[in-house]
């Protein structure tokens, strides 16, 4: 269930869309898909970063090349090693 719909843009490249809703609160939706929530948007962000970063230990310089909201450069800060991100 929707509460307000709260930001609708077409950009160059999609819609952009953001709820308000009660059981996750703010959802950002590109082109009528939901892309993250805010109340689970770190499960996709952990999985994605301390996966990679345990398999490869020893990983000091990375690129991260899309993640547009950020929660995945967020998870590599906190990894003492990485001296570039």
């Amino acid at each position: 269930r929707v509460d307000r719909h709260l930001y609708s843009e077409k950009s160059d490249y999609q819609q952009i869309d953001i709820f308000d809703t009660p059981e996750f609160g703010r959802v950002l939706a590109l082109d009528g898909s939901v892309m993250l929530t805010e109340r689970d948007e770190f499960i996709y962000d952990e999985m994605i970063t301390h996966v990679p970063m345990a398999v490869h230990g020893g990983i000091k310089d990375i690129l991260v090349i899309g993640a547009g909201d950020g929660g995945v450069v967020k998870e590599l800060t906190r990894y003492d090693r990485v001296e570039k991100i």
